[in-house]
């Protein structure tokens, strides 16, 4: 049998840390089989503080990487014994830590997207989806076994079995992105998985969000924008330690967690919301996954910023409002500044949430998942109607192209558009018209508890936050250099 030959070398050098002596592998070229060889091995460790691989110092070890490489790699002990003392920039107790990069999770590039819809042939329930392929493609996909074509509907589709569904996206993601229509309700937690992570490009050494967690959520009735967020957070957590499997970063303590944040920080400049936002996301992960009792009580957190919201004058929202020509985008902006409503209110708001003879809106599952109502201006009704009489909407009040809830990217792209036509250039978002919603209020002389109630606030001090936002009081102080005649 003929053997392959071996190309690389790896250098083991001595470096000292603190009072112990340690052993760095190093190598020059890039080779994947070295790595995988070391993530297979768990006594070989990675600093990401140092950017290496490592073990403790002992004859042993030497012989034991030269045994386990011995079919792929050359070990050199030439450089051994130079000895380097390293003083880190990132210091702390566990020197098996992962450094943070700022593309550890790469998006992948730019794909064609394909939306999967609801979709029903002869009373069978199906999933549908509309894409014009190349001859040679639509050929090699019906090759497949798990996709069919309607040419009297020209629309392609798939079994709503979990398992079709699955292969058919597996089939597709290398090439496509996809999207699920709101209508659609994905409930397999591997699917749901499997678009959550679309957006990665994964190498081979990606570590996917373990479904135990994903279980815990759902379980537990964690809201999708909560589901989402922690899942996001905790695969950038474990994919940061590249040297790491999951069985030892499930035996991290504070110190590994704590320095992450740390360097993250320094690296980045999150804001003190994400990252406090990741630590509740870890400190849950660690509860499910492993059930130790971890003290994460003890990771360091960052204070928040005491920043004031950003508001539009009165003024701004009549000319980004009258700017927008399309019917149901105008009426979408204003119904969500004169209500004072958070964009996933709005997208999830149907029909029989407008009470029209109260002139009221049933906000239902609003933040912490309380109903609550709030108002609905006269001009908000007028353009309601209008926009009904032209949509016809059938179950959500705004839907979108294949019916089911407007997509939050979209409507933000609306407001950026007449934004820009309008010339308003006050920093905000869609958030911003809410904020507007309250700050206006209460310059009208309404009460702060009714501002309260209107807005779904737990507590008065997050809307006492607008006493400081409005500036009319402010503006009829007079300065005391007015009193001075220059």
């Amino acid at each position: 049998m003929k053997t392959s030959k071996i190309t690389s070398t790896i250098y083991l050098n001595k470096f000292q840390y603190k009072d112990n002596i340690y052993i760095k592998l190093f190598y020059y070229q890039p080779n994947d089989n070295i790595v995988k060889r070391i993530v297979k091995n768990d006594w070989i460790r990675y600093s990401v503080t140092f950017s290496t691989y490592f073990v403790k110092y002992s004859e042993f070890n030497i012989n034991l990487i030269k045994e386990l490489f011995a079919d792929i790699a050359k070990v050199s002990t030439k450089y051994i014994n130079r000895i380097y003392n390293i003083n880190p920039k990132y210091t702390s107790n566990s020197i098996g830590l992962s450094t943070y990069k700022k593309d550890i999770l790469r998006k992948r590039d730019v794909v064609p997207k394909i939306t999967f819809f609801s979709y029903e042939n002869n009373g069978n329930k199906l999933i549908g989806f509309k894409y014009r392929f190349t001859k040679e493609k639509r050929h090699e996909i019906l090759m497949q076994g798990v996709f069919k074509y309607s040419e009297e509907m020209a629309i392609w589709y798939i079994s709503a079995l979990p398992s079709q569904l699955k292969k058919a996206i597996e089939y597709l993601l290398p090439h496509y992105s996809i999207k699920i229509n709101s209508e659609l309700k994905i409930h397999n937690l591997e699917i749901k998985r499997l678009l959550l992570e679309q957006e990665y490009e994964k190498k081979w050494n990606f570590k996917s969000c373990p479904i135990e967690f994903l279980e815990y959520m759902k379980l537990h009735n964690y809201s999708w924008s909560t589901f989402n967020t922690y899942h996001n957070l905790l695969v950038l957590y474990i994919n940061t330690f590249e040297g790491h499997n999951l069985s030892r970063i499930n035996n991290f303590g504070v110190d590994e967690i704590d320095t992450y944040h740390k360097i993250w920080m320094q690296k980045s400049s999150p804001s003190a919301s994400l990252i406090n936002q990741s630590i509740n996301a870890i400190k849950l992960y660690y509860k499910v996954i492993t059930k130790q009792s971890l003290q994460l009580e003890n990771v360091i957190r960052p204070l928040r910023n005491k920043n004031l919201p950003t508001i539009y004058s009165s003024d701004e929202i009549k000319k980004i409002v009258s700017c927008i020509k399309n019917i149901k985008h105008k009426t979408m902006i204003f119904v969500i500044y004169s209500a004072g409503l958070r964009i996933s209110e709005l997208i999830n708001m149907h029909n029989d949430d407008i009470l029209l003879d109260r002139k009221m809106i049933l906000v239902k599952g609003g933040k912490g998942r309380k109903d609550r109502y709030t108002i609905l201006a006269e001009s908000a009704i007028r353009l309601i109607n209008k926009y009904k009489n032209s949509y016809n909407p059938k179950n959500y009040l705004f839907e979108g192209q294949y019916g089911g809830k407007y997509s939050a990217t979209s409507l933000r792209n609306i407001l950026s558009r007449a934004k820009k036509k309008a010339g308003v250039t006050t920093i905000g978002s869609i958030h911003t018209l809410r904020h507007s919603f309250a700050t206006h209020l209460l310059e009208n002389g309404t009460d702060l508890r009714y501002i309260q109630e209107l807005l779904g606030h737990s507590s008065s001090k997050t809307t006492e936050i607008y006493t400081h936002v409005s500036t009319l009081n402010i503006s009829k102080i007079i300065s005391p250099g007015d009193l001075i005649n220059i």
